[in-house]
Order: structure tokens, then sequence, then C-alpha cells
């Protein structure tokens, strides 16, 4: 572990200043890890052991750059560097790989696209005015942008559905759901949640919830886990209506996109949707008292640059859920960075 002193005389010890610049140069390694996502070096990487060059030349990198870009990488565990110029993927830079089960490319690749990156270019701004760096990037905001570039669209729904993959054991073993007749996931994208509880509880139908455009690209993913004759495809707006046909209603990582009016507005179409007896499933990051490094606190961040909304506390929450037609019941950890926070109607 580092530890840091002002002092600096200290052999071993960094100083703040040192610490400074890891934090700053932080986003270097970033960086280089979406080139080498994006180039698909760990695809390439087929042979096990093998020379940079030849690296270079399955992706068309030129080679001295690629060697000094995973030279790099390899001081951060992605590779393992040998003698002569020789590097081998690791377990951590598997999985960067499209074919790994758990695979972040798609994650890796969306941090840095450019028309991602655009937005992060203005959160000087952003910071100063309290209006979204993304909207005033591109003249529009983020979800009308993916629903007008379908490579950017789906580029951020395999991103996602990445993230829900590494959520969703924590997920299911956190809560029963074995307990409601159908489940609903409002927002669910491709619908890789979904798909998990229909799986594990064979007796629970399912629908899915989403603009047209995700809807239909979820439909692959579905039969494949061999669900989707027990999951009906829904398209629409949730600002508009949800289907009034389940008795659970699952919104994961939805209401962090939205600014409070926004939230209360989906919440209420969610109460005039579910039974007096059933039940609403927020999950969520929260925002905790204690000023630690934390997830929530990063994708706050992210919802300040991209989307009008933010990671939030269980007291706020709850009050969204008053200001809905709900009641907080109680919050549920998981064994990742997700709670499910769970309300009935009141």
């Amino acid at each position: 572990m580092k530890t840091y002193s002002n002092a600096g005389e200290d052999t071993g010890t960094l100083t703040f200043e040192d610490k400074l610049h890891d934090l700053l140069n932080s986003q270097i390694i970033s960086r280089l890890i979406y080139v080498v996502a994006k180039l698909g070096v760990p695809d390439a990487m087929t042979e096990g052991v093998m020379t940079s060059d030849q690296i270079a030349g399955a992706v068309n990198a030129d080679p001295g750059a690629l060697y000094r870009v995973m030279r790099t990488l390899a001081a951060y565990g992605l590779f393992s560097e040998k003698p002569k110029g020789y590097f081998e993927l690791t377990e951590l830079g598997s999985l960067l790989r499209s074919d790994h089960p758990d695979s972040q490319r798609a994650f890796a690749i969306l941090a840095w696209e450019p028309w991602m990156r655009a937005g992060w270019d203005g959160i000087l701004q952003a910071v100063s005015t309290g209006t979204t760096a993304f909207n005033r990037a591109h003249g529009m905001g983020f979800f009308e942008y993916l629903n007008k570039h379908p490579d950017a669209a789906d580029l951020f729904n395999r991103a996602m559905t990445s993230l829900t993959r590494k959520e969703i054991d924590s997920i299911l073993s956190a809560y029963d759901f074995s307990r409601f007749a159908k489940v609903a996931d409002v927002g669910g994208g491709h619908g890789g949640l979904l798909a998990a509880i229909l799986k594990k509880h064979r007796s629970v139908a399912g629908i899915l919830f989403d603009l047209p455009h995700v809807v239909e690209g979820a439909r692959n993913l579905l039969e494949k886990e061999a669900v989707l004759d027990r999951c009906t495809l829904a398209a629409g707006d949730f600002f508009s209506s949800i289907p009034a046909v389940a008795d659970a209603y699952i919104l994961k990582s939805v209401i962090h996109d939205w600014n409070d009016e926004e939230a209360v507005r989906i919440l209420r179409n969610c109460r005039a949707a579910v039974p007096d007896t059933g039940r609403i499933l927020v999950i969520e990051r929260l925002i905790e008292e204690q000023a630690a490094p934390s997830p929530a606190r990063i994708m706050d961040i992210v919802m300040l640059v991209n989307v009008s909304g933010k990671e939030r506390t269980e007291e706020e929450y709850g009050s969204l859920f008053a200001d809905s037609g709900f009641r907080l019941q109680k919050t549920i950890p998981t064994s990742s960075e997700t709670n499910i926070i769970e309300a009935v109607p009141v």
C-alpha cells in the first residue's frame, strides 16, 4: 500500500505531490486502456506470448508506438512483459477481450470515444454554470443523441449490459424475485438483468420495457438465454406511460439519469401501473455520508457532465418516493456497489 508524507525524505514513502501526480496521470492510463480495447489488442493475442510487432501487424498499429503503450500498461497489470519485446495477456487484461464472459471492452471504449469525450471537454463550464456539458457539446441531450446515432447507441447498450452483468449475481443473491408472478424491467436496455431473473425463477414471467430501438436489440439476448417465451417486449416512453401488467417493477440505473422533477414524473407513471399490493425496486448506487472514494461519487460526476441526473442518498430517494405516491420500505445492500431500494404504493 502506498503511503504519503510531506517530508519526502523517508525512502519508500511518497509525498503528497507524488499522490497528486498519480491522480493527474490516471487519465493517461484510462486513455491507453481505451486505445488497446479499440484496436482489439487483447482479441489479437491468440497465441499466448507474442511480440508487440506481431500484435501491431494484427491490429494495424505502429509497432514502436504499440510497444510503448503495452510496456506502460504492463506496469499496471494488463499485460505481462517478457524479454525481447514479448507480451502475455493477464487475467486483468483479458477482461478487454470481446469473447470474455465478463467482457468490459465496450465500457472501456465508451469512456473515450470522441462523441463521449466532447462532454468532458466542457466540464469547467458545467461546474461553473450547473448546465449539462454533453448538451452544450452536441446541441441535444444524451439519450436524444443515442436515438439519432445507432452506432453510439449500440456501444452504450453493450457497455451498460457489461456493467449489469457483473452486478447480476449480487442482485439475485440479495433479493427473492420468485414471489412475483410477473416482473417488469423499466428502461431495461437489452434485458440482461431480466433474463437472469427469468432464468433463475422458472415460474416468473417478464416484461422488458424501453424505447423501440432498444427493445428490438434485446431479442437476441433473451432468445440466447432461452427466456424469450416468458418475456414480453414492450416499446414505449416511460415519461408517457408504463404498462400496467406486472406486480413488481424494476428500475435499474434509470432514476439516476434524471433530475428530481423528471425522476418524480417517471415514478408517478410507475405508480399508475403498480397494483396496490405491488412493489417498485429502484436499483442504484447510494451516496454515503462517509467521505471515502466510491463508485457512487465518481458516477455522480458522470451524471453531472452527461445528463441532468445525479447519484442520491437514501433520504433523497425517500423524498422522491413520497412525491410519487410510494413509501420507501427498505434498502437492501448487495455485494456489489448497487443497492436495492424497495418501495410500496401508498
